[in-house]
């Protein structure tokens, strides 16, 4: 994916040189969609704005009321003082949408097979809008217009019906000669004339002709009537012939062949087809060598690669056979192209391995044929006589004769009209913009907005309380917030309305989101664990991913975990709900994990803090999570000592990480570390209060006692005049599957003391300082204190009583505790000598 261009290149792509204050937006550029058109002005615009153009506010002039124009018109009055007057010789703007519910726009996919292209959402600051039929983008759109038009009157002004006929540069600026086609014609030396400082012409490139073929009235693309019609009554063999190699024509020519078109729908069936991720390489691949041979001015044989690089797989996947099965009964298709080359690298990727998967659906089947044919005249002729076949139209190309039922002619619009009344500045224009944009290379052909732009124009619309129509309705519905994961070579590429780190607000706001994540649970790595773990604790997250591919997955480390009851399994659906393609960060799984789990980590951190405080200060426990009533001194120590864990914490990310994941879980291993961590989150909070709050009152008695970042366990102890004890404090409700109450004196537990919450009940365990493994295989059950293994004493009332008397009864208590377990442990070794 190209990146964004700087700031001068956007000014030096649009300025007409020697014509100061003069730019051009898109109406000499390449892939030409209503998105990239909006980008190219909000890139112009921005631009201008950083460079200086437009600190004295000047008088601006936008001509032409198409995507370009309009959104042009938009971003500069938001980012400006100045006065902007938008002229559309038609009687509204954006003319072109306006008239088809057929015809779809979408935003980014003439970038595919990149990672977001398949997203329906623009994701633009201004006039923002999703994928969907054209009438229903333009709405969106001119809603969006409207609203800075009224906000920001009377700066903003839209002529309507009033055509710029001449320009003349003027000594601050230039002069539009207009003609207002609402009014009756002026007298002579009463034109109509205004002076502006700055002038952009967005003219783009006007209709296609009537009759581009003599003798066939071809339909406008931007019409109902252009889209080939859906059957042929009575005709088993229906015969188009489609004229023109460009994105309309190939997006004509499939729509020809299939049955019923529809566009969105043979856009899923591509992109998400299975199989089809493992040839998006490919096909880059083949596209960055087609642009290099166009650089050097030779043309690509798509056909040739794509037979010998491609067919296969898409045969082997089922592809070709899910476009046959689109297609019409017996349908016949000729594409005419001026050059021996089907394809055209101008084209988007997409729309031709649509064309391409057509043509090839078309050659397994006897039924249907297709044949391509190149010539530089068609010539419309009559039926021959005998005519061999019923057809309405009969055509020469280069002496073949082809009969066709319906003929589409897609070659482009009339752009020299448009341009007319300003050849003369634009003289050398179409020159230098082929230089620029040989210069550039990919950044030019989807153009990207850069982030400083972006930035511009959210800070600028909300300061003006501006909200698109798509975004009000997001705000009204309430709708979940797109993020989306996908692989990038080493990278996961993060892109969607938020950073990673504020993932978080499923927590701590309760935001819905919808998390998509196209490929499989282990391309993710460790940041599929931290996504989970965010999901699995909130009622408000969705994620979009191939349930076969993750349902059980999922399902293994929530609902079925075999270290926590209680936990919950995220909604899993199929497909892409889009918004998600914005501000894209590519950074290795483990960084990006570990930003995710930082910032649970902390918000977890946080609620600690917030109900253990209360609770130093006077035994205050709403919800009864702790469920201890501690005697004054014993609070003030515990506080003392969370002061110390605290700052610990908040200094070291991974210390903290570890705490809380071994609070949650026994099982402490590299093995069940992702299984362990997803555990930790606001369902789990209580018993991570709980555990927290006996292990601190513990360590308040047991001076010398703290958090450890190291493996075995997550507490030491310094002991005078011996060795450091490692420690675990834990709260599980399971250890691999049992019950915590029924296993836990069984368990091969590897430190030498033990913390236990089980459920209500609080534990205190203490085993010799040799390993556990070289005392005794045979264990007790957690009522037995004979020294055959950890000593786990079931001492709730005594430590609930003790806590409640204060410090000193606390800590006889657990020396109380350490002497019988030395007595047993004594007793076992001699037993053992005997």
């Amino acid at each position: 994916m190209a990146d964004a261009l700087l700031a001068e290149d956007v000014v030096n792509g649009a300025a007409v040189r020697d014509r100061p204050n003069l730019f051009v937006i898109g109406s000499f550029d390449r892939r030409i969609t209503f998105y990239s058109q909006q980008v190219r002005a909000l890139s112009l615009v921005h631009a201008l704005k950083e460079l200086g153009y437009l600190h004295a506010d000047p008088r601006i002039a936008v001509v032409g009321g198409g995507a370009a124009g309009v959104t042009a018109a938009a971003a500069a009055t938001l980012v400006t003082g100045s006065q902007v007057v938008l002229f559309e010789s038609a009687d509204s703007l954006l003319p072109l949408q306006s008239t088809t519910d057929r015809r779809r726009l979408d935003p980014h996919i003439y970038d595919w097979p990149a990672h977001y292209t398949t997203d329906p959402i623009a994701d633009l600051p201004i006039l923002d809008w999703e994928s969907g039929p054209c009438r229903n983008v333009r709405d969106d759109v001119l809603l969006g217009f409207e609203d800075i038009v009224i906000r920001l009157a009377p700066r903003l002004e839209r002529r309507l019906r009033h055509q710029v006929t001449a320009l003349t540069r003027t000594v601050d600026g230039y002069q539009l000669d207009i003609t207002d086609l609402n009014a009756p014609p002026p007298p002579p030396g009463a034109e109509l004339r205004e002076q502006f400082h700055m002038v952009f012409l967005a003219v783009g490139f006007g209709l296609e002709p009537v009759e581009s073929v003599p003798a066939i009235q071809s339909a406008s693309y931007w019409t109902d009537a252009g889209v080939p019609v859906a059957e042929f009554a009575g005709r088993p063999t229906p015969r188009f012939f489609v004229s023109g190699a460009g994105d309309g024509g190939l997006i004509d020519f499939v729509a020809a062949g299939a049955r019923d078109f529809d566009h969105a729908g043979m856009i899923r069936l591509i992109s998400e087809h299975p199989g089809i991720a493992a040839l998006k390489p490919v096909l880059t691949d083949i596209d960055v060598r087609a642009r290099a041979e166009d650089a050097k001015g030779a043309r690509f044989d798509f056909m040739g690669a794509y037979d010998a690089e491609l067919l296969p797989a898409l045969n082997d996947t089922g592809l070709v056979a899910a476009v046959a099965q689109q297609l019409r009964p017996g349908v016949q298709l000729t594409f005419q192209t001026q050059h021996a080359e089907l394809f055209d690298v101008s084209t988007a990727t997409l729309n031709r391995l649509a064309a391409y998967l057509t043509i090839k659906a078309c050659a397994g089947d006897a039924q249907r044929s297709f044949r391509h044919l190149h010539c530089g005249v068609v010539a419309r002729i009559d039926a021959p006589d005998p005519a061999p076949v019923a057809a309405p139209f009969w055509l020469d190309c280069a002496g073949e004769v082809v009969p066709a039922d319906a003929v589409i002619v897609r070659r482009g619009p009339q752009r020299n009209m448009v341009r007319a009344p300003f050849d003369e500045h634009l003289a050398s224009f179409d020159a230098t913009h082929k230089e620029w944009l040989a210069r550039h290379g990919d950044a030019t052909l989807v153009p990207k907005l850069s982030g400083p732009a972006r930035s511009l124009f959210k800070e600028a619309a909300r300061s003006a309380d501006i909200l698109a129509p798509r975004l009000q309705r997001l705000v009204s519905n309430q709708l979940p917030i797109p993020v989306q994961l996908v692989r990038e070579g080493a990278n996961i590429r993060w892109s969607g309305a938020i950073p990673a780190e504020q993932l978080l607000r499923s927590w701590s706001e309760k935001r819905s989101f919808e998390i998509i994540l196209p490929d499989a649970p282990d391309a993710l790595g460790a940041v599929g664990g931290a996504v989970l773990r965010v999901a699995c604790h909130s009622a408000n997250c969705r994620l979009h991913a191939a349930p076969g591919l993750w349902s059980q997955h999922v399902r293994a480390l929530s609902l079925d975990s075999p270290h926590a009851e209680g936990m919950t399994m995220p909604a899993i659906l199929a497909g892409n709900p889009g918004g998600a393609a914005q501000d894209p960060v590519s950074l290795p799984p483990g960084i990006l994990a570990r930003r995710i789990h930082r910032s649970l980590d902390s918000w977890l951190l946080a609620r600690l803090d917030e109900h253990l405080q209360p609770f130093f200060a006077s035994n205050a426990d709403p919800g009864r999570p702790i469920n201890l009533k501690a005697a004054n001194d014993v609070r003030a120590a515990m506080a003392a000592t969370w002061a110390a864990w605290h700052a610990s914490f908040t200094d070291d990310a991974e210390l903290l990480n570890h705490f809380l994941r071994l609070m949650i879980c026994a099982v402490d291993d590299d093995d069940h570390r992702e299984a362990a961590q997803i555990l930790v989150g606001p369902s789990k909070l209580p018993v991570i209060l709980r555990g927290t709050a006996v292990a601190l009152a513990i360590a308040a008695a047991w001076d010398a006692t703290s958090p450890k970042s190291a493996r075995p366990g997550n507490l030491v102890r310094l002991r005078d005049g011996d060795s450091a004890w490692a420690g675990h404090g834990c709260a599980a409700d399971m250890i691999n599957g049992d019950e915590m109450s029924l296993c836990a004196a069984s368990f091969m537990w590897q430190t030498q003391f033990v913390i236990l919450v089980v459920k209500s009940a609080i534990e205190v365990s203490r085993i010799a300082e040799r390993p556990f493994a070289q005392i005794d295989t045979d264990q007790p059950g957690l009522s037995d204190t004979d020294g055959s293994g950890p000593v786990i004493m079931s001492i709730s009332r005594d430590f609930i009583d003790a806590t409640a008397a204060g410090l000193a009864d606390l800590r006889t208590l657990l020396a109380a505790v350490e002497e019988r377990h030395f007595e047993a442990l004594e007793k076992t070794i001699m037993k053992g000598a005997a």
